[in-house]
């Protein structure tokens, strides 16, 4: 729970999409934050402040009156982000010329500390000139502005303009949040199974879930840099802005990981690549039409040594399950390909939430991890390796 403890100010203005604040202002809450509203006059007409106030469990800034003529200046200091969801066009206008005419233009302005706004409008305003300036300009100012989704609009036409998905919202609080110990590092994440295969539809691979390979590569988001993601095989969903290249073998996963290599500066190699695959591969679906099938199978290519051999600048972290002898298993592993450090779980972790491995570094040091998510797992694994 990345969030718990944290107070995050939610701006709403007069948009259609404002409905979904409920569904985000209940995220936030469930995860331990902290969470008021402010709202402008034209929002009233959207949502419920009754509701908000039932969610949040604070009153919600609508108006001024005798009882809190500063309450913008009382937000401001109270908060540790400012998010506003959804930002109209009207409403991210005035955030850009530095106007203070309402109550949530007048807490912005007041309010010094991380910033970030949800465009939710139609296509052709958002791609209006004036708009596209002022997006510009908050984002020269160090405003986070986080992606329309594209979709069927409220109008009816089809394009860029939804309000961004409430878990992608809550993923970029995370990030203006956190310290940004990778800024302009670019990171290459491995995460699934890789499947090898008899024929057109048989195959062996085996039971990782890519849960954990994706909550890395979330965790490099957080902290400031770009992940780059090579996928195999997962019962997770890959965000498209992370997601570089889907793969299925093990040949295909090393020829894109040595693609990307040169071009960034750490690997972190959690998919669970298959160590033998069928010496031959039949072009058409096997019948079942004798008693006993015998199959030759050879070595993969071990992806994680090849680009041990070819290390130069990038840190390379490998990652290992094991059933017994893990860290004597796993020190053998980071020896013999050249680690900078490997992370080695039991197998009771694969398609669990709960985490617990150890890290251990090329210079014998060991560290301990258990954690209630894979998320918060993955935060600690990347700020203690890659974040200094």
């Amino acid at each position: 729970m990345l969030l718990k403890g944290r107070k995050i100010l939610v701006g709403i203005s007069g948009g259609i999409a404002a409905y979904k604040v409920y569904d985000l202002v209940r995220t936030l809450v469930k995860e331990g934050a902290s969470v008021r509203t402010v709202l402008t006059p034209s929002a009233l007409d959207f949502v419920s402040p009754l509701v908000l106030a039932t969610l949040t469990g604070s009153k919600p800034f609508y108006r001024w009156d005798e009882e809190s003529p500063l309450a913008h200046v009382e937000l401001a200091k109270w908060a540790d982000a400012f998010l506003v969801a959804p930002a109209t066009v009207n409403t991210i206008s005035k955030l850009a010329l530095g106007l203070a005419d309402n109550p949530l233009t007048a807490a912005w302005s007041a309010f010094a500390g991380p910033k970030l706004v949800a465009p939710a409008a139609n296509t052709v305003m958002l791609q209006n000139p004036a708009v596209r300036n002022h997006l510009e300009t908050l984002r020269r100012w160090g405003v986070e502005v986080i992606p329309p989704d594209r979709g069927l609009l409220a109008c009816g036409d089809e394009g860029e303009g939804k309000l961004a998905d409430v878990d992608l919202i809550r993923d970029h609080l995370v990030r203006a949040l956190s310290p940004k110990p990778l800024k302009g590092k670019k990171v290459l994440v491995t995460l699934g199974a890789t499947r090898e295969y008899l024929d057109p539809v048989r195959f062996i691979s085996n039971g990782s879930s890519g849960k954990m390979g994706l909550a890395l590569a979330k965790a490099v988001f957080y902290l400031g840099g770009e992940p780059l993601v090579v996928a195999a095989d997962a019962k997770v969903s890959v965000p498209e802005r992370f997601l570089v290249r889907r793969v299925e073998t093990a040949g295909e996963m090393l020829e894109a990981c040595l693609e990307l290599f040169d071009g960034v500066d750490a690997v972190l190699m959690n998919a669970a690549v298959s160590d033998y695959r069928f010496s031959k591969r039949f072009d058409k679906k096997l019948k079942k039409s004798q008693k006993r099938l015998t199959v030759e199978l050879e070595p993969t290519p071990d992806v994680l040594a090849e680009l041990g051999k070819r290390k130069k600048r990038q840190k390379l972290v490998g990652f290992a399950v094991e059933s017994e002898n893990l860290e004597e298993n796993a020190l053998k592993k980071l020896k013999k390909k050249n680690l900078d450090a490997i992370v080695v779980n039991p197998v009771s972790v694969m398609g669990s939430d709960r985490y617990e491995g150890t890290i251990i570094f090329a210079d014998g040091r060991k560290k301990e991890l258990k954690a209630p998510s894979k998320e918060e797992a993955a935060y600690e694994i990347v700020s203690t390796l890659l974040g200094s």
